[in-house]
């Protein structure tokens, strides 16, 4: 049996372990704030990593249309094997096996090409640029989803604040009517309204759990992080001094954003994009001159040689008396590899030269290629104006919505104190025996509702304000 002591001294080392390893998990319990839970649904968006992926294949492209613009070499080497019949220097066909090999190393470089190079690369590199800014624009929907989300659970927990207060308030009313009953003031029929009102107060209360529940569940998955049912969010003090009307009017805020926006950079990069395209396509139209260089061998194991013998070529005067002696060449040929590397030697040759092709006719795949290049300046730009006159649009019933919220806000308030003191008084007739408790609760659901209609003219509110900081450039927090 162990002593007391060692037990604890064998425990601590695995609690602490358990401690340890289960710190991920109890950091999760943390409430998340609206940067995190923008930061997140960023970094884990898949749709996001697949623009960014694009992007990244294009920077690739670009990298490619400058490398372009360096020479290309090659080395070639083509070792070959003949078997079978071999015609021989002197027209027989002998049965031989005979080995050979080419080397090569050739290079080209573009001297002129109507600068379609050069226009490619600024083609890509506007390409690149606008695919980065495409990912910015991602970025900038994902957050606005996720904002609205986030303060779709804020609207849901001032929701759950209202029903639980109208609870402990029906619950009070409950227990008051019941000694008013008891005491022969109210009828029984009283009490029995009440009580139907606080058992649809805790149904309510399911409801408004539910809600932030579903809220939640909705911003996770827009955060796309699994679903965690511990998850909370951090509820901001000071919502209400945020709720200002801007002093600038829409056209102001569209200004503003039209700087800096991606998406309207995006849109002008590629047109600038097309318009390299096009001066790219024309250069089918100009002369091309190409610098081509190269230095080559070749050998071969069967070898064709000439045996020198002496032999009476001619007579001088036509006389044969007079023979005149020269050299007769008989062909031969030997079929070894061991003077290789003298023939690379005595085959090595180098070469240097220009071509020049001027075009002339190609079917007119110029000009068609042009005419193309033309439609799709003309497409870039009309998408152009498009993402303007639809960032102008979303900011004129953005500004149009502050405004209109605004006044919603204003009149649910005053709408509230005015069902505020009427249920105030109706209380007192109630509570005095001077109202029925049908009247009561009639106007009890009306504050309620006027309590519910403030929260969700706040939220439009905060967040028509929100929309209009963000075209303003301002950080989406509180």
């Amino acid at each position: 049996m162990l002593y007391p002591e060692m037990k604890m001294s064998g425990f601590i080392p695995v609690l602490t372990f358990l401690i340890i390893f289960n710190l991920p998990l109890y950091a999760q319990h943390k409430p998340w704030s609206l940067q995190a839970c923008l930061d997140t649904g960023i970094r884990r968006n898949i749709q996001l990593r697949q623009q960014q992926t694009g992007a990244d294949i294009s920077r690739v492209e670009l990298k490619q249309s400058i490398d372009n613009l360096y020479p290309s070499v090659n080395i070639t080497d083509a070792p070959g094997y003949n078997f079978g019949k071999t015609q021989t220097v002197n027209g027989s066909w002998v049965s031989l096996n005979t080995g050979s090999n080419a080397f090569a190393v050739s290079g080209s470089i573009t001297l002129f090409d109507g600068f379609q190079l050069q226009n490619t690369i600024r083609e890509s590199a506007y390409a690149y640029q606008s695919n980065l800014q495409t990912v910015e624009a991602d970025k900038n929907t994902i957050s606005l989803n996720i904002l609205t989300a986030y303060m779709q659970v804020l609207a849901s927990y001032e929701g759950l604040k209202i029903v639980l207060s109208q609870l402990a308030a029906d619950s009070q009313q409950v227990e008051e009517t019941r000694v008013y009953v008891t005491a022969g003031k109210y009828p029984v029929l009283n009490l029995l309204q009440v009580q139907s009102t606080l058992a649809n107060d805790r149904s309510a209360e399911k409801n408004a759990e539910n809600q932030i529940i579903l809220s939640k569940v909705n911003l996770m998955q827009l955060m796309n992080i699994p679903v965690d049912y511990t998850f909370d969010i951090v509820q901001p003090s000071g919502i209400d001094s945020i709720l200002t009307i801007t002093s600038l009017n829409s056209e102001n805020i569209y200004n503003a954003a039209a700087g800096f926006l991606p998406q309207v950079k995006a849109a002008e990069l590629n047109s600038r994009a097309s318009e390299s395209a096009l001066e790219a396509a024309k250069a089918l139209y100009y002369p091309k001159l190409v610098l081509n260089g190269s230095i080559r061998s070749s050998a071969s194991s069967l070898n064709y040689t000439y045996t020198n013998f002496p032999a009476t070529i001619g007579y001088l005067d036509g006389n044969p008396t007079l023979p005149v002696l020269g050299n007769y060449q008989e062909p031969g040929y030997s079929n070894t590899a061991s003077n290789l590397w003298n023939q690379f030697n005595d085959n090595f040759n180098q070469y240097a030269g220009l071509d020049l092709v001027i075009p002339l006719f190609s079917n007119f795949t110029a000009r068609n290629g042009v005419a193309i290049a033309k439609l799709n300046v003309h497409a870039a730009r009309l998408n152009q104006e498009a993402v303007n006159i639809a960032l102008r649009q979303a900011i004129e019933q953005a500004y149009t919505g502050l405004l209109t919220s605004a006044e919603q806000y204003k009149a649910s308030n005053e709408a509230l104190i005015s069902e505020a003191a009427t249920f105030g008084n109706m209380k007192n007739k109630y509570e005095t025996g001077a109202g029925s408790a049908t009247d009561y609760l009639i106007e009890e659901s009306n504050y309620t509702r006027a309590k519910q209609n403030v929260v969700q003219a706040k939220y439009n509110y905060l967040l028509q304000v929100k929309l209009i900081d963000f075209y303003l450039g301002k950080p989406l927090t509180f």
